[in-house]
């Protein structure tokens, strides 16, 4: 099991506790749940938006649920898009394309957490990798990113 450099020293720099969870390789979020026997309500997946002038931002969700771009306008009263792969892997150089873990502050990107993450036991997120989840206490995941509102992101 392998997790990315940058995720391993920000969860190390705040002391986090947490385990990590070995599954088959998987390509989404949602298949990772599943081969790790997880329920996909708790796998927090990561969606990085773009503001059409070159601000990022991650909004994270259930794996079971979509971003609502409305919502997300609405609450930073900007406009976004999904932004592709390609335009932002750089920002994750340590990891996998498609792996990326559902931390932004730990890659120095701006974070909305949709709320009902805060509302869950438990939280996993990619490691970095196919084959790896992180699993923590909601209320330690919600104290990495301290700064990130949660609020209804999702549909």
């Amino acid at each position: 099991m392998t997790m990315a450099t940058r995720l391993q020293s920000y969860l190390s720099q705040r002391h986090s506790h947490y385990d990590m969870l070995q599954h088959d390789p998987s390509v989404t979020t949602r298949e990772a749940a599943r081969r790790a026997g997880i329920p996909p309500q708790l796998m927090a997946k990561p969606v990085i938006l773009d503001d059409f002038q070159g601000h990022w931002l991650m909004a994270v969700v259930p794996a079971t649920r979509q971003v609502d771009l409305q919502k997300v306008h609405k609450l930073t009263k900007r406009h976004w898009r999904l932004a592709r792969e390609s335009e932002f892997s750089s920002s994750f150089g340590d990891c996998d394309l498609g792996a990326i873990p559902a931390v932004g502050s730990a890659f120095g990107i701006e974070t909305l957490i949709d709320q009902s993450l805060a509302g869950v036991k438990d939280v996993y997120f990619e490691a970095g990798d196919h084959e790896a989840l992180v699993h923590m206490s909601s209320e330690q995941y919600l104290k990495l990113m301290p700064d990130a509102p949660r609020a209804p992101l999702s549909e």
